[in-house]
């Protein structure tokens, strides 16, 4: 067995955003909960369940079939995505996501960000935040 100083020394890392590095779910949680109150639904964890992996436009069609919403997905997505602006700052780093970038950035391991997220959405979502996810 090897000891831990001969291991393989980790040459790169990349993350996810969502729910690895900032809690997005919960802030995407209340914004849903507050559209579906407009429609008189109430959100139901086993439909959004079903949808964690999805992307935006597919997770769109989703919620408009799951909950019988009296529109397309074009028009839910023109609804819902104003709610977003500005409590995306809202999202604050999960548990220990600061201290593994910066321990990754002292010891000179590349990392990256990988989403699903739309480009201008992950922006928002980082934009406060001061090279950290902090």
């Amino acid at each position: 067995m090897e000891d831990s100083h001969s291991m393989a020394r980790i040459s790169a890392v990349i993350f996810d955003l969502d729910g690895t590095l900032l809690n997005t779910e919960q802030v995407t949680k209340s914004i849903l909960k507050e559209f579906l109150a407009k429609y008189g639904k109430v959100q139901d964890s086993d439909k959004e369940r079903k949808r964690l992996g999805l992307t935006f436009k597919e997770s769109s069609i989703a919620i408009v079939n799951d909950y019988d919403l009296p529109l397309t997905p074009e028009q839910f997505v023109q609804e819902i995505v104003p709610m977003y602006h500005g409590k995306w700052l809202l999202a604050k780093a999960l548990p220990g996501a600061n201290r593994l970038m910066r321990h990754l950035h002292e010891h000179g391991v590349p990392f990256a960000l990988a989403s699903n997220s739309l480009g201008k959405n992950i922006d928002g979502k980082i934009s406060h935040h001061d090279g950290s996810v902090s």
